[in-house]
């Protein structure tokens, strides 16, 4: 992990500081590898929509959105499946994880957090699609509940 750090200048005065992290993830067979750059403001977030249920097996998928320039593969190719009109989701084709999506506007890259290789830097700090939330799975924070997608930085 890097951790970079820039000064925004507006008018001749610091407006504020970003820190990025520069974090790496990939599959469960390592056949495909990808380096993010995560910047201050990016979203973390616990996914209920019926479609990351559908594709992961399990009634949440966590996710950090990222600008498509900030995301690369570095190793391997995915293999895509669309699983909607506005969303693609990749994944390895040997062990079948599912490691990233992208949306039909090219506006962010979606990278699933337990396949980075430190889940843990990127804890969620909301919950999204929450209105499709199966109701047995029961929640235990106090994290902000979206019925549909949670604000992402734009």
């Amino acid at each position: 992990m890097a951790l970079r750090s820039l000064w925004v200048i507006v008018e001749g005065e610091f407006i504020t500081r970003i820190i990025t992290m520069d974090l790496t993830g990939g599959c469960a067979c390592a056949a495909i590898r990808y380096q993010i750059s995560v910047a201050g403001g990016e979203v973390a977030d616990y996914c209920h929509c019926r479609q990351c249920q559908l594709v992961s097996g399990a009634p949440v998928s966590a996710w950090v959105q990222v600008k498509p320039e900030r995301f690369r593969l570095t190793r391997g190719v995915a293999k895509a499946y669309q699983s909607s009109a506005d969303a693609t989701r990749w994944f390895c084709e040997t062990c079948g994880s599912q490691l990233y999506m992208t949306d039909a506007a090219a506006k962010s890259v979606g990278v699933t957090l337990a396949t980075l290789d430190l889940p843990y830097i990127m804890p969620p700090t909301v919950h999204g699609w929450y209105s499709e939330r199966i109701d047995w799975f029961t929640l235990a924070d106090d994290l902000p509940r979206y019925l549909h997608s949670p604000p992402y930085d734009e």
